[in-house]
C-alpha cells in the first residue's frame, strides 16, 4: 500500500518538473521534449501505483491498455507538434557563449 503513495508522489514529482522544464527552457523543441518525456514518465509512476491499489483482473488490464496507448500517443503527438511548429518556421534558436566568440575571434 505505502508503494503507490510513493510511486504516487514520483509521479507527481514528474509532472511537477515538467511544468518547470517549461517554463525554463529556451525554445519550443527543448519544451516539448521536457513536457513528452516527464509526461509520459509521471503517468508511468502513477499507473504503477493504480496497478498496486486495484483488485481485479479486468481492472489491471484497462489500467495496462491506458498506459499503453498512453506511451503510444504522447511521443507521438509531440513529435508532430515538433515538426509542424519546424514548418511553420519556427526555428531553433542557439545563443553564441563567450568560448565561442573567443574561439572565432569576434
Amino acid at each position: 500500500m505505502s508503494l503507490a503513495y510513493i510511486l504516487f508522489f514520483i509521479g507527481v514529482l514528474f509532472f511537477a518538473l515538467t511544468s518547470f522544464g517549461l517554463m525554463r527552457m529556451p525554445d519550443a523543441y527543448c519544451r516539448i521534449h521536457a513536457v513528452s518525456l516527464g509526461d509520459t514518465l509521471g503517468l508511468l509512476c502513477i499507473t504503477l501505483g493504480l496497478l498496486f491499489l486495484m483488485d481485479g483482473i479486468a481492472n489491471l488490464v484497462k489500467l495496462v491498455m491506458v498506459l499503453i496507448i498512453m506511451w503510444i500517443v504522447n511521443p507521438t503527438i509531440s513529435h508532430y507538434v515538433s515538426k509542424v511548429a519546424l514548418l511553420r518556421g519556427n526555428w531553433i534558436v542557439v545563443e553564441e557563449s563567450e568560448l565561442d566568440r573567443e574561439v572565432s575571434g569576434l
